[in-house]
């Protein structure tokens, strides 16, 4: 199997997330349409889905299941590599050579892992669009506060983001799609799950209920989905 470095790594810096929702262990299927990863953060608080096409690879052979712990570290070793990555399993070991390099990482069963797939149930009031460079701008703007939460609420055809703290900015974008009258907080978790997106993002919310974000491609399709702050009585 073959694929360029890059269109993994890209895939796999943003399945892995970041900070306190970062993946630690999960496991990467190979199956007929492409890989597929599904994982909880350790925190518990966000939940990564995500699909690379076949598409997206040169040459592209169902391995099966793949399980690793220490993922960071893992992306961190395919980055190592030149251009083209040639990716072949064996037994419990992954094997991946790029020019004159190899490297053979030690798989983990999976009856040692979290392996939780599939998509969950989740209905949602209003859905919009936002680009990853709009977000970032926005994070950007919370990140000006220590401990601040961003609020979203929707109106008809438009989303106002406001974040508490110090420095309370406001940002309002277009939403033909909004209905309006829907009200969540995030934390930090809704930040470092979602950073790493580049593309454009379809953004789903409901009251004081976990958001669904997802960001589509030619090749590749990750979902994230992270529950709200919900201030106790």
């Amino acid at each position: 199997m073959k694929i360029e470095k890059k269109k993994l790594v890209e895939f796999l810096k943003k399945v892995k997330m970041e900070g306190t929702q970062g993946i630690s262990e999960c496991v990467l299927r190979f199956e007929k349409d492409g890989l597929k990863i599904d994982a909880n953060a350790a925190a518990k608080q966000s939940r990564v889905m995500a699909w690379l096409k076949t598409s997206a690879f040169k040459e592209y052979e169902e391995l099966g299941n793949v399980g690793m712990n220490n993922f960071e570290t893992v992306v961190k070793v395919f980055e190592r590599f030149g251009d083209v990555l040639v990716l072949t399993k064996e037994g419990n070991l992954l094997t991946i050579k790029s020019d004159n390099k190899k490297v053979d990482i030690e798989l983990v069963s999976e009856d040692f892992l979290e392996v939780d797939t599939g998509q969950p149930n989740l209905e949602f009031d209003d859905t919009f669009s936002i680009t990853a460079k709009q977000l970032k701008e926005i994070y950007a703007d919370v990140n000006m506060n220590k401990d601040a939460t961003l609020d979203i609420v929707t109106e008809e055809k438009k989303v106002k983001f406001s974040n508490t703290g110090k420095y309370k900015f406001e940002t309002i974008i277009d939403a033909p799609t909004c209905k309006g009258n829907v009200k969540v907080k995030f934390g930090e978790p809704l930040l470092e799950s979602t950073s790493g997106l580049t593309g454009n993002i379809e953004f789903s919310v409901k009251s004081d209920y976990p958001a669904r974000v997802m960001e589509k491609t030619d090749d590749s399709v990750i979902t994230m989905v992270v529950a709200p702050r919900v201030e106790e009585e």
